[in-house]
């Protein structure tokens, strides 16, 4: 009875560890089929920062225009695609950890390199009180020592304002309140307000678009031909729209989307590219600084040749060599970082 007893507890043993085993190998499939999955929001944020840096760099009215028309929308849409409600005090915690921590990190370095070296070589009449007050306002008038930096305090409300909604009304009432937002930046216009709460409005409804896209992708494995296809009409539409310069409106909303669009299947049509990904996990950093870091490299490039730096940029070669250049150089700085002091990108050691 007692051997019996023992060959049982043996194999309930056995069973429960076969069993946890089983579990956790469903557990690991599970999450790398859901790193697969995603893999092409990491390579949209990619081609994302990468046009940002491109739009920044290269002066040209036509490519400007078209890149401004679905850039920024691009990477709330990203963002939404990955949301996941939790407790506001929660939610808000983590959002400092990695939103405002960098803004505040890179904005104080940046204000300082700005303060002592740079300032020094462009035109600007901003005292450095008035830029530090830019930094803690986040508000985009005043923030000319780095003006990219506005899409942090700006991203920071939207994703905490939208689960707060969530939490409070559930999801229904959020996906209409931020369609209201949204109808308000339409019609009515709105002067510039701390933290960038007036293009909250402007952005809320492709952050909300991304939620509830989430999960509804599908794969594009024996469909490559006719998602590039679609991505390319998508492009040629959403450039021939761009170029009427429309920065309001209900058609400025109709342009991003389709723009976002294109540059969604693009992504899922070249999903496997590992130098997108990387860009796109860095995108954060690269948002922080590739403005001082582009501005160092087109005045390295226009001496040796002898041009002004408005030349550089506006010739294609020298501007995406000067791309190219900004992109290494800001990847440098974050494997630096992200080794020596990681929470300035919003990482724990």
């Amino acid at each position: 009875m007692i051997l019996r007893a023992e060959q049982s507890r043996a194999e309930q043993s056995r069973a429960e560890q076969s069993r946890a085993e089983q579990s956790r190998a469903e557990q690991s499939r599970a999450e790398q089929s859901r790193a697969e999955r995603l893999s092409w929001l990491d390579v949209l944020k990619g081609i994302g920062i990468i046009l940002v840096a491109i739009g920044h760099i290269y002066s040209n009215r036509t490519v400007f225009n078209w890149l401004y028309s679905f850039h920024m929308p691009l990477f709330f849409l990203a963002a939404g695609w990955v949301y996941k409600e939790k407790p506001i005090i929660t939610d808000i915690k983590r959002r400092i950890q990695t939103i405002v921590v960098p803004y505040f990190s890179f904005g104080l370095l940046i204000l300082l390199y700005w303060q002592v070296i740079e300032r020094r070589f462009r035109d600007s009449d901003m005292s450095f009180m008035n830029a530090l007050f830019g930094l803690f306002s986040g508000c985009y008038d005043n923030l000319d020592f780095n003006v990219h930096l506005w899409f942090l305090p700006c991203f920071f409300v939207t994703v905490v304002l939208f689960n707060i909604l969530v939490n409070m009304g559930g999801r229904k009432i959020t996906y209409i309140v931020s369609a209201l937002m949204s109808s308000v930046y339409v019609v009515l216009p709105m002067p510039e307000l701390p933290w960038g709460f007036n293009r909250v409005f402007k952005y809320i409804g492709f952050y909300a678009v991304g939620v509830i896209l989430a999960g509804r992708e599908t794969r594009i494995v024996d469909r490559k031909i006719r998602i590039g296809t679609v991505a390319v009409a998508l492009i040629i539409l959403n450039f021939f729209l761009s170029l009427h310069n429309l920065t309001t409106g209900f058609m400025w909303f109709v342009t991003a989307f389709i723009g976002v669009a294109a540059m969604i299947l693009i992504s899922q049509f070249v999903n496997e590219n590992r130098i997108l990904q990387y860009f796109g996990r860095i995108s954060l950093i690269v948002l922080c600084i590739h403005g001082p870091v582009y501005r160092i490299v087109v005045k390295i490039v226009s001496v040796p040749l002898h041009m002004g730096t408005d030349a550089v940029r506006e010739n294609v070669l020298l501007a995406m060599i000067v791309v190219v250049a900004t992109m290494l150089i800001c990847s440098v700085v974050y494997e630096v970082v992200v080794r020596i002091a990681p929470w300035m990108v919003g990482k724990k050691r």
